[in-house]
């Protein structure tokens, strides 16, 4: 089940995306697959609403991803394969835009489960798609829009940003008590989330448009645009 994040500060203005814009993160490898997702949906400038969850790898974890993860063949007995929950992810490319931190991963692990979320709106020039893409990626968008931030690890991006802070409220408040640190799907989502919500909230970029993000991710091409 979702869980609902009560009481958000209107952090950023984003008026001009109608979308919703859904960040995501995975915990895991192409060789045993995910083994943590966490989403962040992010609407009007707010986180709304988020969900989490731990899945059965194709294969046992190996020693040094599990303590990396902080997840061990135990802890995904009885959990579905991500093979089950990928239709989650299919139905909120339906719904709007996906985006992550470096989205060549969370790209590459969702193609591997589904090659295609099946015929999905082309929310940015209209029809249809049949594409997980166009990625919203913060990680693109900060070494193009500010090429002096350490953008490469969430974590030093975080503390930069100022935002460690209102990622541990967050935290609190959306994350299982013992996945509230880095390398669990669902915080990392959320650093990636607060720091959209954080560019899109910086003076100048007021009328910011879902175009132009997407375009600053290296997901579209000046000619996609009109």
């Amino acid at each position: 089940m979702p869980l609902i994040f009560p009481n958000s500060a209107h952090m950023g203005k984003m008026k001009n995306i109608s979308t919703p814009i859904f960040m995501i993160d995975f915990e895991g490898s192409r060789k045993i697959g995910v083994v943590e997702y966490g989403a962040v949906k992010i609407s009007g400038g707010e986180i709304v609403s988020a969900r989490t969850g731990i899945c059965r790898p194709r294969l046992p974890i190996p020693p040094r991803d599990a303590q990396f993860f902080g997840i061990d063949n135990a802890n995904t007995l009885n959990r579905p394969s991500f093979s089950q929950e990928v239709e989650i992810f299919a139905q909120m490319r339906r719904d709007g835009i996906l985006a992550s931190h470096n989205s060549a991963v969370e790209d590459s692990l969702l193609r591997d489960a589904m090659p295609s979320p099946g015929t999905v709106p082309d929310h940015v020039s209209g029809g249809y798609s049949c594409q997980w893409g166009p990625w919203l990626d913060t990680l693109s968008l900060c070494r193009r829009i500010f090429p002096g931030l350490p953008c490469g690890k969430l974590s030093g991006l975080t503390e930069t940003l100022n935002l460690s802070a209102e990622l541990e409220n967050a935290a609190k408040k959306l994350c299982p008590p013992k996945r509230r640190k880095w390398h669990c799907a669902l915080y990392d989502a959320l650093a990636a989330s607060l720091i959209l919500i954080w560019i899109c909230s910086r003076d100048g970029f007021g009328e910011v448009s879902l175009p132009w993000l997407l375009k600053h991710s290296g997901s579209l091409e000046e000619s996609e645009l009109f």
